[in-house]
């Protein structure tokens, strides 16, 4: 107990200041090493939300820089895989769309049909979605720490999200789950926006195929590094009109989008 001796005026008695003695119990103190009652429920608020984030395989986003332009990026957990969460944009040079060559790099910005790269940079669907890579361009895309997913990864990260182990090997659609429209962005889709529900926000950036550009606003493609034979390599398709994800071969001079994996 601690007695504290201290001046107050009370207005029902005259005018001046009168000592009172104040007695106030002292705050019991736990013992040492034992938490207080009041530290309970930010710990218990604690434990859910890691519990939470582990079980959903989510981690709260984070940005990285691109060394060898500056650009910056947003990366996601998910499961046990760390991705980007936007289309990768290293442009170190452009090609006009009917340049399609199969054992030579190819880099490509949507809509733009020259070989200038501070023009093609201007481009709003470079800001948007950054660069359409051939295959062999894609392979060697991705910034130092990072590679372009194989085929067997983005199968891991769709089996994560949902897709069934019956399917998950299946040419083409694979619509168990829900899982393309668990990655499309909420917005930015002429038919068909997504829930993105992992934060990795995949926007309908097209491709560079048989007939040039094509795409815009209804599909995203993307590469990944294994290829089937000499001339065609996997790839994933997104599409507005699809809740699934398409895992297809491609001409590996097509020109698709590329999300590097943490390696």
């Amino acid at each position: 107990m601690r007695i504290l001796n201290f001046e107050i005026t009370d207005s029902r008695q005259p005018r001046g200041n009168y000592r009172r003695r104040v007695v106030i119990p002292a705050k019991a103190q736990p013992e040492a090493g034992t938490p207080s009652l009041t530290s309970y429920p930010i710990k218990l608020l604690t434990i859910l939300l890691l519990n939470f984030f582990t079980s959903v395989g989510v981690s709260a986003q984070e940005n990285f820089t691109d060394v060898r332009d500056g650009h910056q990026y947003k990366a996601v957990v998910i499961g046990k895989q760390t991705w980007m969460a936007e289309n990768l944009a290293f442009l170190p040079k452009v090609d006009k769309v009917y340049t399609g060559l199969f054992e030579e790099e190819c880099h490509y910005v949507y809509g733009y049909d020259g070989v200038n790269t501070d023009e093609a940079r201007q481009r709003a669907e470079f800001e948007k979605y950054g660069v359409l890579y051939n295959w062999v361009a894609a392979r060697t895309a991705c910034p130092s720490g990072w590679h372009l997913p194989t085929d067997r990864e983005w199968m891991e990260l769709e089996k994560f999200i949902g897709i069934a182990d019956n399917e998950i090997v299946h040419r083409d659609w694979r619509t168990s789950g829900d899982a393309g429209t668990k990655l499309k962005s909420t917005s930015g889709w002429k038919l068909g926006n997504g829930t993105d529900a992992y934060g990795f926000k995949v926007l309908p950036g097209g491709c560079r195929g048989y007939e040039g550009f094509q795409s815009d606003g209804y599909a995203g493609y993307f590469w990944t590094a294994s290829t089937i034979d000499g001339d065609n390599g996997w790839r994933r398709g997104i599409c507005s009109d699809s809740p699934g994800i398409a895992r297809q071969e491609d001409r590996r001079y097509f020109g698709c989008s590329v999300r590097c994996i943490k390696n």
